[in-house]
């Protein structure tokens, strides 16, 4: 049952990441529960209002997909800023990441006791 409701979460996610044409990094689950790290304008893929045109809907739509078609509870933290996106490691063992003060602002937004659903940083509310 565990792992038919893990696939139905990534698979949500995956619908509405193609949707607003957001890339999924990472589905893992840890000590936080069950963590997703998406992005957007990765791949030389900006768009013209990507925050508010892309992100933000996506973001909006992944949390009420979650809640009503899975009756999952989630908690987003949104960040918006430049990241370092790439292979890191070494030769036997990589792996493509997104590292960068945004990258861990999202997950210290994510986790904070204050979410109760969403929580976007300033540079987000700026773009």
């Amino acid at each position: 049952a565990l792992f038919l409701k893990l696939d139905k979460i990534m698979k949500t996610v995956c619908r509405v990441l193609d949707k607003y044409k957001g890339q999924l990094r990472q589905f893992i689950v840890d000590d936080k529960g069950v963590v997703l790290i998406a992005s957007f304008g990765l791949r030389l893929s900006f768009f013209p209002n990507m925050v508010a045109g892309k992100a933000i809907p996506a973001t909006l739509d992944i949390h009420k997909a979650l809640n009503t078609e899975l009756d999952v509870d989630s908690r987003i933290g949104a960040t918006y800023g430049k990241a370092y996106c790439g292979v890191v490691g070494g030769l036997r063992r990589h792996e493509y990441a997104i590292l960068g003060p945004s990258v861990n602002l999202a997950a210290r937004l994510m986790c904070s006791p204050q979410n109760r659903g969403i929580i976007v940083d300033d540079s987000v509310r700026l773009e």
